[in-house]
């Protein structure tokens, strides 16, 4: 039996976030609670932004013992089609909703109302 090409994988470049990035990061994360491209243009990218969470997630980890903050990453849609990401400390912004909330007002984004009214027959 012929053994069978493997696919590729395409290899995911890695992100070099620059210290003092994270070192912002870190500081926001903590007081207001969130990052968002406001405070980093660059978050804008979504690889960076991703790249960002988990630097900030080992800063705390590994190099501040003071602080042990929940860090999470979110990326949230807005009317018109927006797509921006945000990382919060759930010891600050207590939900999903709540970091939603942060990122639109930080942004100046609508957000999407998924309510929908139907009627059953």
């Amino acid at each position: 039996m012929a053994d069978t090409p493997k696919e590729e994988q395409a290899e995911t470049p890695k992100i070099d976030i620059p210290a003092e990035d994270v070192e912002k990061a870190s500081k926001l994360v903590l007081d207001p609670g969130y990052v968002t491209k406001k405070d980093l243009p660059k978050m804008a990218d979504l690889a960076w932004a991703t790249a960002l969470s988990d630097a900030v997630t080992k800063h705390f980890l590994n190099d501040d013992d003071d602080h042990d903050p929940y860090v999470y990453f979110e990326q949230f849609d807005f009317a018109g089609g927006d797509i921006d990401s945000i990382i919060f400390n759930m010891d600050v912004v207590k939900t999903r909703e709540g970091a939603l909330h942060d990122l639109a007002d930080a942004l100046g984004e609508k957000i999407v109302d998924h309510d929908v009214q139907q009627t059953t027959y």
